[in-house]
């Protein structure tokens, strides 16, 4: 409950200098970080955390190495929902541990008070201003901001001015969270960014790294600002949505295109080749699609644009399309979504439960996987018999969900090989160990260069013999040897 009458007031009473704020870490606590920290933030919680003994750390695709490194602090660092590239050298050298759980169960036992459930002692994010009103945002990489925010003991809102305006349910007062710091971050100056590029960066580099700096919004640039000059094109193109559409994906998309029908409500998950879709135009002969989605991928808004996106035949959020964050959008996406009504955010909790998400018209997921066994399990997390590399991201929620809509498809992408060719991706049987996102029993069609799978009401010799139909074809004639083996004759 607010305590003056005024919430400049109340706001001002809950400032704090950045150091000052992170006293409230205190020995053995567990601190939340959020996604896309910027580095001022996380430089002053280590400096916190190596003044006390221990500190466990919660992240969610973290980018924060030093946070793993040996000046790491000391304390048990998990890991939930999504590791990333960044981060992967840690759980391989069992540095952070994994969390298993998934976004519509993430909440539920602090939700339900479960003894076994240790909320967060301090949440560390980022927020927008105050509007006139007194509300803050999380801005378009919301994530699970606003969930830790209305649950964690202690709040600390690092101000960000590069935050671009979102719509949704995306607000609180200023009166619920406990500490607000500004000043630590800066507005981005694109022109001082523009200067260091023509001035030190590589030459050979300098008309790629002017051509992203035109296109990237203040959102991304804020994560690469001091050495935006410094960061390979090529890396700087695939942190902001400049993906490459490949063969193997254009063609997977062309196959995709065959299953997407008007009205579809569509989710795409972040992974390759799923993120990909956008810009291969797997949607570009329907009409009237919704979306439903964890988080963006690159085109996402340009479909909107384009009077394909309109949300006008959706049942939840019609005429809006709806996600968790716009995270895996380029930058013209976002010059699209930034302050747009149209585009809304809400929590994954909520927004990603089958319960609620299922409800839509033709639900439509599109989701990528690492290997599917010939009896349908899909494996998104690992390869090589338990040897993480992602976690489950939003894939369990929204598979489920289009799977149970009365009149959805699950739809799972991916390449028919790895490492040029030279590694299956259909398999006879997992090896052992190996991590499977979605069971056999909840797997719907599977799409690669190849062709479409359709396994749902199939027995496992029919779907041994969809999925080898699908098959890279250099492994077709071993796949079948063990099928034989697996499920008979086919």
């Amino acid at each position: 409950m607010a305590r003056y009458a005024d919430w400049r007031d109340e706001y001002r009473s809950r400032l704090k200098g950045l150091d000052e704020a992170m006293e409230v870490i205190q020995e053995g606590d567990l601190v939340r970080l959020t996604i896309l920290a910027p580095g001022e933030l996380t430089a002053a919680f280590q400096k916190r955390a190596k003044a006390l003994s221990r500190v466990d750390i919660r992240l969610i695709a973290p980018r924060e190495v030093q946070l793993f490194g040996p000046d790491a602090p000391v304390g048990e660092k998990e890991i939930e929902i999504f590791i990333g590239d960044s981060s992967r050298f840690a759980t391989d050298a069992q540095i952070a541990t994994y969390l298993p759980t998934t976004f519509m169960l993430g909440m539920k036992p602090f939700d339900d008070h479960r003894e076994e459930a240790r909320i967060p002692d301090v949440f560390l994010t980022t927020c927008s201003a105050p509007n006139e009103a007194g509300f803050i945002h999380f801005g378009p990489h919301m994530w699970l901001r606003k969930s830790y925010a209305r649950r964690c003991k202690h709040t600390i809102a690092v101000v960000d001015p590069n935050m671009t305006p979102v719509h949704g349910d995306v607000w609180m007062h200023v009166s619920e969270i406990e500490t607000f710091v500004e000043g630590a971050l800066q507005r981005i100056d694109k022109a001082a960014i523009r200067q260091r590029v023509e001035t030190l960066s590589n030459e050979a580099d300098r008309p790629a790294l002017l051509r992203i700096l035109e296109r990237a919004s203040l959102d991304q640039l804020a994560l690469v600002e001091p050495n935006f000059h410094l960061v390979p094109p090529a890396m700087l193109g695939i942190a902001f949505g400049e993906a490459i559409v490949d063969p193997a994906a254009q063609a997977i998309a062309d196959n995709v295109r065959q299953l997407i029908r008007d009205g579809d409500t569509i989710q795409v998950g972040v992974g390759q080749p799923s993120s990909l879709m956008f810009k291969a135009g797997a949607f570009d002969d329907a009409h009237d699609l919704g979306l439903h989605t964890e988080l963006g991928s690159p085109g996402l808004a340009r479909l909107w644009e384009r009077g394909i996106l309109t949300g006008a035949k959706k049942t939840l959020h019609p005429n809006r399309a709806v996600a968790v964050a716009w995270s895996g959008c380029d930058g013209d996406d976002l010059r699209i979504i930034n302050d747009n009504p149209v585009f809304e955010l809400y929590d994954p909790d909520v927004l990603l439960n089958p319960a609620y998400m299922s409800q839509n018209r033709q639900m439509t997921s599109i989701n990528s996987a690492v290997a599917v066994d010939l009896l349908g399990q899909i494996a998104s997390e690992d390869r090589f018999g338990g040897h993480m590399i992602n976690g489950t991201g939003g894939q369990p929620d929204t598979h489920i969900s289009a799977a149970i809509c009365r009149d959805g498809r699950a739809i799972t992408v991916m390449r028919s090989t790895a490492v040029e060719g030279t590694i299956n991706k259909i398999v006879a049987r997992h090896e052992a160990g190996t991590l499977v996102t979605i069971p056999r029993y909840l797997a719907d069609t599977i799409v690669t260069e190849h062709g479409v799978a359709r396994l749902m009401d199939k027995n496992h010799r029919q779907r041994a013999e969809e999925l080898i139909s699908i098959a890279h074809p250099d492994f077709r004639a071993e796949l079948r040897k063990e099928a034989l083996e697996l499920v008979g004759s086919l």
